[in-house]
């Protein structure tokens, strides 16, 4: 028994392991679907607008393998795995992956072919990784100006709950 990723453990930039499945893989299946920290999953199969949805495999579940209900992408030496999950946040929210996708009943499929067909840029290492910190640096202030957003709602509707307490 093996512990494996299926779609419902792929969120858009993290993987969820609340609810691992195991089941049985033979050696070579193993060896086709085990998975290696720095792999990116993308769901395969989804709403049009989830379709290529993809996390990277940091090794949060070791051993693990993932259903082929997933599209694996595997990075090479000359492109670091973050700057994928950051080309393919981009292809998600962009609706790359929606062009591509073939849509049957109310599923979109990204099919592995398709998906091997997709451009992708490739920029030299250095300014791949120049592109990851400026992205992680933004994404940092992201979450601060939504963080003092939160406070400042609290504190408005504190002072407006007060304002009225005081006028009746």
């Amino acid at each position: 028994m093996r512990p494996y990723l299926r779609v419902q453990n792929v969120y858009e930039a993290r993987i969820d392991i609340s609810d691992v499945k195991e089941m049985n893989f033979s050696p070579e299946e193993f060896a086709t679907f085990a998975l290696r920290p720095g792999d990116i999953l993308l769901n395969e199969g989804q709403s049009r607008e989830l379709v290529g949805r993809p996390a990277l495999y940091r090794g949060e579940v070791p051993g693990a393998c993932f259903q082929n209900t997933l599209v694996r992408y595997r990075h090479f030496d000359f492109v670091l795995a973050e700057f994928g999950l950051i080309v393919f946040r981009s292809y998600l929210r962009s609706g790359r992956f929606q062009q591509i996708s073939k849509q049957t009943t109310n599923i979109a499929h990204l099919s592995a072919g398709r998906f091997a067909a997709l451009e992708f840029p490739l920029p030299p290492l250095a300014e791949q990784s120049r592109i990851v910190a400026q992205v992680d640096k933004l994404q940092a202030l992201t979450a601060s100006l939504k963080a003092r957003l939160t406070t400042a709602q609290t504190k408005q509707a504190h002072l407006a709950e007060a304002l009225i307490a005081e006028v009746v």
